[in-house]
């Protein structure tokens, strides 16, 4: 059985392309990690998870009627 140098090529090109394909992710790509706590506005929330987390905080929109608003604060952990 005699195998051709391009067939060799092509086997080696199509597994390189599936075996990158899978890995999307940078390798040192930093985690997200999320904390919360009671909004007491949007400057104070986005100044705390700076200053506590260097990270971007938010009052979440969507929080149900008994629970108070909530600050949410994404950082790199």
């Amino acid at each position: 059985m005699k195998i051709s140098f391009s067939s060799i090529l092509l086997i080696l090109i199509v597994v390189f392309i599936t075996s990158s394909s899978d890995n999307n992710k940078m390798v040192g790509e930093a985690k997200k990690c999320l904390v919360r706590w009671t909004c007491e506005g949007e400057d104070k929330c986005r100044q705390r998870c700076i200053a506590d987390h260097k990270g971007n905080g938010i009052c979440d929109l969507f929080t149900a009627f008994p629970v108070p608003k909530q600050c949410l604060c994404q950082y790199d952990c």
